[in-house]
């Protein structure tokens, strides 16, 4: 990999300290010199023979031989980075968007209720054969808080474990990222003097500091960690890219504690992933922090052995990052109107129904999908009947997060059409597959909740008795992901904490669209796995 001296005399990889720069970082990430004469020249647009893929950019100017020479060493050293690329450019490949609707056609003198979709599919960063190497030229910087349990409940094996999981982390982290770990019981302990660089020497510092300071004892406040986590987050003079925070516990506060205020301030940006490990913690409260930690995952650790895995399954999420702070934009002409979301992102506005509805997406990570189901509102047409109509269209804004650019994708239009009579047997009439597909997954997720939610454990069952129903007896029923719904809703689970704490990692994952580690007992989300968690995940076993 191509190294590079700043006029510090630092020396960085040319790679990661461009992706610096191109986050608006402009100053050296060890003593904080300015980069003026490198942010000039990577700032510097550069002449392409293609078309543009619907990125702004701003006017070119003749590059000067310096920069000509700056950005032939930086082609270079990106040439392996983007997978995606078309016949061997670095073009930035585009989030795909697909409309569909539950049906091809209605009467236009009849008034309708149907179900529509929206979907997104991320591009890949990963070939099958893309090294660890260039994986982590690759990645984008972040700036990562891990905030884990040291109560006396934590003793044993668990806290062996969790220190091999933070020996983990630390080897996983790139030159441009910084970490702190803050360990707590009834009170916190930053155990990195700070957000730091991850230098070599400042990640053997670490390596010492998990093994020699973290031990188990006292009680549990998780605010006191949360607390340290976020003042962190939020002091920070300068930020990576991206920021997150993993939060890690085996059990519940000694006192009830409210952290809805608290968690109002985490940073915009900063996703909160929670984990609950054992029989101990309260499944409610952590899937709450990670609502309210702008969308972020909680996962369920039944075993000892597989905390690893879990927090390997959140780096896989987070270093494979390609999109952030997503508007998707729905737009339907006329009567058209979104009557009802059935999906669990934010939209605005937040009361329906409306013409105009845009969802609000926090990430969205390589090889990712999501489908936003809806309701909609087809009304009576007084006008001419029309076979082929388009009643809407959907574009996305994004920002890519591997340059920082804000993309604008090209609309896709909603087709319905409306002739004056159908026969029962119209091919219009019969129900999109995939979208009943999504249908059954988001009305799952949306089940398994207010079953999680139910304390009454028969009413619960008969939720899912309802929902299995439903599924049987839909188009989509012998599709792969239907019939694991299915195997998952079936099976009996022994007490009412493990169908809390399993069914709550459940509904999350299959509302989300997003794959965390699962117990044994469930395997409906492996198929939202992807192929960066895999990677993280092989890497995290050698550590057992």
């Amino acid at each position: 990999m191509d190294l590079f001296k700043t006029a510090c005399q630092h020396q960085f990889h040319f790679v990661c300290l461009t992706k610096s720069v191109e986050a608006q970082n402009h100053e050296c990430p060890l003593c904080r010199t300015r980069l003026d004469s490198l942010s000039r020249v990577i700032q510097t647009p550069v002449q392409s023979t293609s078309a543009p893929v619907h990125v702004p950019t701003q006017a070119a100017g003749t590059p000067s031989s310096t920069a000509s020479r700056f950005w032939s060493t930086l082609r270079r050293s990106l040439s392996n980075a983007y997978s995606w690329a078309a016949n061997g450019t670095t073009e930035l490949a585009l989030i795909i968007a697909t409309t569909t609707l539950e049906f091809g056609g209605q009467v236009s003198t009849q008034a309708s209720n149907i179900y529509g979709m929206m979907t997104l599919k991320a591009p890949s960063l990963l070939s099958i054969t893309t090294s660890e190497k260039e994986l982590n030229e690759l990645r984008v910087p972040i700036d990562l808080v891990c905030v884990v349990d040291q109560s006396g409940s934590m003793q044993g094996e668990k806290i062996a474990l969790l220190k091999k999981t933070l020996d983990y982390i630390i080897d996983q982290m790139g030159p441009l990222d910084r970490l702190v770990i803050v360990s707590f019981d009834t009170k916190a302990y930053d155990r990195s003097n700070g957000l730091n660089m991850m230098t070599h020497a400042k990640q053997q510092i670490l390596h010492t500091a998990v093994a020699q300071n973290i031990h188990a004892s006292g009680g549990t406040y998780i605010g006191s960690g949360l607390e340290m986590g976020i003042r962190m987050l939020t002091n920070r003079r300068t930020k990576n890219p991206l920021g997150a925070m993993l939060l890690l516990t085996d059990g519940e506060d000694n006192q009830h504690h409210d952290y809805s205020q608290l968690m109002r301030t985490l940073p915009d940006g900063v996703v909160c992933h929670t984990f609950g490990y054992g029989l101990g913690h309260r499944a409610a409260l952590l899937s709450q922090l990670a609502e309210q930690g702008h969308g972020g995952t909680f996962t369920f650790i039944d075993q000892v052995d597989s905390i690893a895995l879990a927090f390997a399954t959140a780096l896989g999420t987070l270093f494979t990052c390609v999109a952030q702070n997503l508007n998707v934009k729905l737009e339907f002409d006329g009567s058209y109107a979104v009557t009802h979301s059935h999906s669990i992102y934010r939209h605005e506005p937040a009361q329906l129904p409306s013409s105009l509805i845009t969802f609000k997406l926090n990430d969205l990570n390589s090889e990712e999908s999501r489908n936003l189901v809806f309701q909609l509102n087809v009304a009576a047409l007084v006008e001419q009947p029309n076979n082929n109509e388009i009643i809407g269209r959907v574009s996305i804004e994004y920002t890519d997060a591997i340059h920082g650019r804000q993309i604008h994708t090209p609309t896709i239009p909603f087709l319905l059409a409306r002739p004056a009579q159908l026969t029962p047997d119209s091919p219009l009439l019969v129900v999109n597959y995939a979208l009943d597909l999504q249908r059954n997954r988001a009305e799952t997720s949306r089940v398994l909740k207010e079953a999680v939610n139910e304390p009454n454990h028969e009413r619960a069952r008969e939720l899912l008795n309802v929902q299995l129903t439903k599924i049987r007896a839909s188009v989509s029923a012998q599709d792969p992901l239907c019939q694991q719904l299915i195997r998952d809703l079936e099976y009996q689970y022994t007490s009412q904490y493990e169908f809390a704490t399993t069914m709550t990692n459940m509904y999350m994952q299959h509302g989300q669209e997003r794959f965390t580690y699962s117990t044994a007992t469930t395997f409906s989300s492996n198929c939202y796995m992807t192929s960066g968690q895999e990677r993280f995940r092989s890497i995290a076993r050698r550590y057992n």
